[in-house]
Protein backbone atom coordinates (compact mmCIF):
# COMPACT_ATOMS: atom_id res chain seq x y z
CA UNK A 1 0.00 0.00 0.00
CA UNK A 2 0.77 3.26 -0.38
CA UNK A 3 0.57 5.28 2.95
CA UNK A 4 2.21 8.65 2.38
CA UNK A 5 -0.05 8.96 -1.01
CA UNK A 6 -3.11 7.48 0.78
CA UNK A 7 -2.46 10.13 3.91
CA UNK A 8 -1.88 12.60 1.21
CA UNK A 9 -5.16 11.91 -0.28
CA UNK A 10 -7.10 11.93 2.70
CA UNK A 11 -5.79 15.48 4.07
CA UNK A 12 -6.86 16.53 0.49
CA UNK A 13 -10.32 14.54 1.20
CA UNK A 14 -10.54 16.61 4.20
CA UNK A 15 -9.86 19.95 2.74
CA UNK A 16 -12.38 19.22 0.11
CA UNK A 17 -15.24 18.09 1.98
CA UNK A 18 -15.13 20.92 4.29
CA UNK A 19 -15.18 23.10 1.57
CA UNK A 20 -17.83 21.68 0.19
CA UNK A 21 -20.14 21.73 3.13
CA UNK A 22 -19.48 24.96 4.10
CA UNK A 23 -19.75 26.44 0.31
CA UNK A 24 -21.41 23.90 -1.36
CA UNK A 25 -22.48 26.29 -4.53
CA UNK A 26 -19.27 26.27 -6.23
CA UNK A 27 -18.65 22.53 -5.60
CA UNK A 28 -22.40 21.36 -7.33
CA UNK A 29 -21.70 20.02 -10.69
CA UNK A 30 -22.58 22.27 -13.15
CA UNK A 31 -26.82 20.98 -14.23
CA UNK A 32 -27.93 20.15 -11.16
CA UNK A 33 -30.80 22.50 -10.32
CA UNK A 34 -29.92 24.99 -7.86
CA UNK A 35 -32.41 24.34 -5.04
CA UNK A 36 -32.26 24.02 -1.72
CA UNK A 37 -32.24 19.88 -1.73
CA UNK A 38 -28.89 19.91 -4.02
CA UNK A 39 -27.36 21.97 -1.34
CA UNK A 40 -28.32 19.60 1.36
CA UNK A 41 -27.15 16.79 -0.86
CA UNK A 42 -24.11 18.40 -1.74
CA UNK A 43 -23.59 19.56 1.93
CA UNK A 44 -23.94 15.89 3.13
CA UNK A 45 -21.25 14.79 0.38
CA UNK A 46 -18.58 17.18 1.96
CA UNK A 47 -19.20 16.15 5.15
CA UNK A 48 -19.36 12.44 3.84
CA UNK A 49 -15.64 13.00 2.28
CA UNK A 50 -14.91 14.87 5.51
CA UNK A 51 -14.69 12.19 7.71
CA UNK A 52 -13.36 9.23 5.38
CA UNK A 53 -10.72 12.13 4.45
CA UNK A 54 -9.79 12.38 7.98
CA UNK A 55 -10.08 8.91 8.46
CA UNK A 56 -7.59 8.20 5.45
CA UNK A 57 -4.88 10.72 7.02
CA UNK A 58 -5.06 9.66 10.73
CA UNK A 59 -5.86 5.76 10.59
CA UNK A 60 -3.17 3.85 11.38
CA UNK A 61 -1.29 2.09 8.52
CA UNK A 62 -2.67 -1.79 7.71
CA UNK A 63 -6.21 -2.89 7.37
CA UNK A 64 -7.66 0.53 9.18
CA UNK A 65 -6.12 3.16 6.44
CA UNK A 66 -6.79 0.22 3.56
CA UNK A 67 -10.41 0.25 5.03
CA UNK A 68 -10.86 4.26 5.32
CA UNK A 69 -9.34 4.15 1.37
CA UNK A 70 -11.35 1.32 0.76
CA UNK A 71 -14.58 3.27 1.61
CA UNK A 72 -13.33 6.65 -0.41
CA UNK A 73 -13.01 4.41 -3.13
CA UNK A 74 -16.33 3.29 -3.07
CA UNK A 75 -17.86 6.45 -2.42
CA UNK A 76 -16.19 8.05 -5.35
CA UNK A 77 -17.90 5.16 -7.10
CA UNK A 78 -21.32 6.37 -5.62
CA UNK A 79 -20.72 10.10 -6.54
CA UNK A 80 -19.78 8.80 -10.68
CA UNK A 81 -23.48 6.74 -10.63
CA UNK A 82 -24.90 9.40 -8.64
CA UNK A 83 -24.06 12.57 -10.80
CA UNK A 84 -24.06 10.48 -14.19
CA UNK A 85 -27.91 10.11 -13.36
CA UNK A 86 -28.64 13.03 -11.74
CA UNK A 87 -27.10 16.11 -13.67
CA UNK A 88 -29.18 16.92 -17.16
CA UNK A 89 -27.37 17.16 -19.93
CA UNK A 90 -24.78 14.23 -21.44
CA UNK A 91 -21.50 16.37 -20.93
CA UNK A 92 -22.37 17.49 -18.12
CA UNK A 93 -22.92 13.93 -16.71
CA UNK A 94 -19.91 12.66 -18.35
CA UNK A 95 -18.15 15.48 -16.41
CA UNK A 96 -19.54 14.75 -13.45
CA UNK A 97 -18.94 11.13 -13.65
CA UNK A 98 -15.23 11.30 -14.74
CA UNK A 99 -14.24 13.33 -12.34
CA UNK A 100 -15.82 11.52 -9.42
CA UNK A 101 -14.16 8.07 -11.39
CA UNK A 102 -11.07 9.68 -11.27
CA UNK A 103 -11.00 10.42 -8.11
CA UNK A 104 -11.91 6.36 -6.65
CA UNK A 105 -9.14 5.64 -9.00
CA UNK A 106 -6.51 7.44 -7.57
CA UNK A 107 -7.37 6.47 -3.83
CA UNK A 108 -8.01 3.46 -5.37
CA UNK A 109 -4.29 3.17 -6.78
CA UNK A 110 -2.88 3.89 -3.05
CA UNK A 111 -3.90 -0.08 -2.38
CA UNK A 112 -1.86 -1.50 -4.81
CA UNK A 113 1.37 -2.41 -3.67
CA UNK A 114 4.98 -0.58 -4.29
CA UNK A 115 6.04 -3.29 -6.59
CA UNK A 116 2.97 -3.10 -8.71
CA UNK A 117 3.06 -0.99 -11.61
CA UNK A 118 0.03 2.09 -11.45
CA UNK A 119 -0.43 1.70 -15.27
CA UNK A 120 -2.86 -1.37 -15.85
CA UNK A 121 -5.07 0.09 -12.68
CA UNK A 122 -5.45 3.42 -14.34
CA UNK A 123 -6.19 1.64 -17.95
CA UNK A 124 -8.79 -0.39 -16.09
CA UNK A 125 -10.31 2.47 -14.11
CA UNK A 126 -10.47 4.72 -17.73
CA UNK A 127 -11.94 2.03 -18.79
CA UNK A 128 -14.88 1.91 -16.55
CA UNK A 129 -14.82 5.36 -16.48
CA UNK A 130 -16.03 4.97 -19.95
CA UNK A 131 -18.34 2.52 -19.86
CA UNK A 132 -20.01 4.41 -16.60
CA UNK A 133 -20.61 7.59 -19.01
CA UNK A 134 -21.57 5.24 -21.98
CA UNK A 135 -24.35 3.89 -19.85
CA UNK A 136 -25.66 6.89 -18.30
CA UNK A 137 -25.86 9.13 -21.54
CA UNK A 138 -27.28 6.15 -23.54
CA UNK A 139 -30.07 5.75 -20.12
CA UNK A 140 -31.16 9.79 -20.74
CA UNK A 141 -31.27 10.19 -24.46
Amino acid sequence: MHTTAARTLGVATLVHGVAVACRPRPARPRGLPEQASSALLVRTLGIRDAAIGALMATASGGTPQRTAVVCRTAAGLWDALLFGGLVPGRAQRAKAASAALAWAALCGWTLTGEDRPAAPLAEDATMAALRVVQSTTRART
